[in-house]
């Protein structure tokens, strides 16, 4: 499994256990989240083989790069904010998913052409 389709699962699950509607379980989705925004942007910017990235030097990265890369930049540092809140919301959870929903459709439509 490479890393956008371990992406894929992971925001699969994310939305799996969001639809519980557990306020207990939105920490542990918002990790998972982070972890597929993380394996997406590893993906877009050809780090795969690369473990330790900081997400302050990703984050610039993303805001230089195309129009889809530069609306995600805010929403990734603001992905590290939120996954270490212990009591996140399920709108910001939700919204987050979102995001990072469509980020990894994008890499993954890139990737193919």
């Amino acid at each position: 499994m490479n890393k956008l389709e371990e992406a894929e699962s992971k925001i699969r699950f994310a939305d799996y256990l969001l639809q519980m509607s557990e306020p207990e379980f939105l920490p542990g989705v918002t990790k998972h989240i982070l972890e597929a925004a993380n394996k997406a942007v590893s993906v877009n910017f050809g780090l795969e083989g690369t473990t330790n990235v900081s997400h302050i030097l990703i984050n610039k990265k993303l805001a230089e790069g195309s129009k889809e890369e530069r609306e995600f930049s805010g929403t990734y540092l603001a992905l590290w904010k939120l996954a270490t809140n212990p009591q996140p919301t399920k709108e910001e959870v939700t919204k987050a998913l979102s995001r990072v929903k469509t980020f990894t459709q994008y890499v993954k439509i890139k990737r193919e052409t």
